[in-house]
This record gives C-alpha cells, sequence and structure tokens, in this order.
C-alpha cells in the first residue's frame, strides 16, 4: 500500500533553470568571466551546488575562476534572489492536494542547501507542502546516494515499500533504485544532459512521464 510519496524539487517540482543560470553567470561575472548559455549550465545540474561549481569551474577553460569563490558567490546570489526567478509547475500544487486528499503523506528531497531550500518554501506559502524535508546537507552524501531518501522514509515512519520517489533526474532514480524505493520519473527538468526516456530505458527504469499529473494515477497507487 502506498503511503508516501518523495519528490525532487529543481526540475520536478519547479522550473529553476532561469534562476540557477542567473547565479551561475553573475558569480562567474564577479570574475571576469564569459557567461555560459542556459542549456549548457542546464547540463551541468544535477548532485548539489558543490558539483555544479566543480562543473563551472571545469568548464571555464582555459581560464578557470577559482571554484571556492564561484561556490560562495553562486549561493549568495541565490540567497539574494530567493526563488523570484523560478517557477512553479501548473500541475505541481493540485497534484501534492490530490495525495494529501487520499492520506498519502508528502516529503521533499533536494539536493538544494537547507537554508536555500527552507527560504523559498516560505517565500512561496510552500511550507505546509510536506510533512518532511531533506536537503543536500543534512546527510554525508546527496542523491543519487540513498542517504537523503533513507532519512526522509526514517523521518515518516514508512517503509521503502511503501514509498516512491518522484524525480526528473538519474540522481532520483538512482538514489531511489539503491534505497529500495520505486522511482517515478518525470521529462521535465534536467538530465545531466542526456534524454531522460533513452536514459531510463537503458536502466531498466519505467518510461519518464511529460508531466506530474500524467504521473498521478501511478503516484496514488493506480496503474494506468
Amino acid at each position: 500500500m502506498m503511503r508516501a510519496v518523495l519528490f525532487d524539487l529543481d526540475g520536478t517540482l519547479v522550473n529553476s533553470l532561469p534562476e540557477i543560470a542567473h547565479g551561475v553567470n553573475e558569480a562567474l561575472a564577479r570574475q571576469g568571466k564569459p557567461a555560459l548559455s542556459d542549456e549548457k549550465i542546464a547540463a551541468m545540474i544535477g548532485r548539489g551546488v558543490a558539483v555544479l561549481a566543480d562543473r563551472v569551474a571545469a568548464a571555464s577553460a582555459p581560464d578557470h575562476p577559482d571554484r571556492d569563490r564561484l561556490f560562495r558567490d553562486i549561493v549568495e546570489v541565490w540567497a539574494e534572489s530567493n526563488g523570484r526567478g523560478t517557477v512553479l509547475f501548473p500541475d505541481a500544487a493540485s497534484v501534492i492536494a490530490a495525495l494529501r486528499a487520499r492520506n498519502i503523506r508528502v516529503g521533499l528531497v533536494t539536493n538544494k542547501l537547507r537554508d536555500l531550500t527552507l527560504s523559498f518554501l516560505k517565500d512561496r506559502g510552500m511550507e505546509d507542502w510536506f510533512d518532511v524535508v531533506v536537503a543536500g546537507d543534512d546527510c554525508p552524501q546527496p542523491k543519487p546516494a540513498p542517504d537523503m531518501i533513507l532519512r526522509a522514509l526514517s523521518q515518516l515512519e514508512v517503509s521503502a515499500e511503501q514509498a516512491v520517489m518522484v524525480g526528473d533526474s538519474r540522481n532520483d532514480a538512482l538514489a531511489a533504485r539503491a534505497a529500495g524505493v520505486r522511482a517515478v520519473l518525470l521529462t521535465t527538468g534536467y538530465n545531466e544532459g542526456v534524454s531522460m526516456e533513452d536514459w531510463a530505458k537503458l536502466e531498466g527504469f519505467d518510461a519518464p512521464y511529460p508531466c506530474l499529473s500524467a504521473a498521478l494515477k501511478t503516484l496514488c497507487g493506480e496503474e494506468e
């Protein structure tokens, strides 16, 4: 019996690429480095801001920016913008409401840092959407390690067999598999520049859905 659904944030519940790209390019500009395209930045998203900073620094050849300063500046710009450039997907609220109406518990498991996550949720009036929030700096290893999902399950007091992880990337899928949780995947986000349809098929996951509302029956435990 389905008792809990865990959601990723960026690319799953919200389109955050414009804000992520703004943070990256503002941080690069502070070091006098050229901007990167949204497409290039989208291919770097996944595994949290520390890995993003690593990838941006590596991509800014031949004159690489200072990686630690880049990390600090990206976080600072995002904190200042506080989600203003991030847009909630139109079906996110209705899908979570439908789950709650069925007494299914809802969790947020995001590689975004906790302070940024909580600030964003508060600013958008989303604090009450989730029974538990597990952020990227809450565990020693972020997704694709299973640690964050296992922490959420423990706090929700549900077993892996009673939960689903919803995400838009390989990191969500692999973390779910490692935790023994079913993965429900979407094509709405950022899979490090790789087609989610192709990747899911190759790695033995169910075909991804085009949006949250298309996945709703599965999330409610009603297979189409």
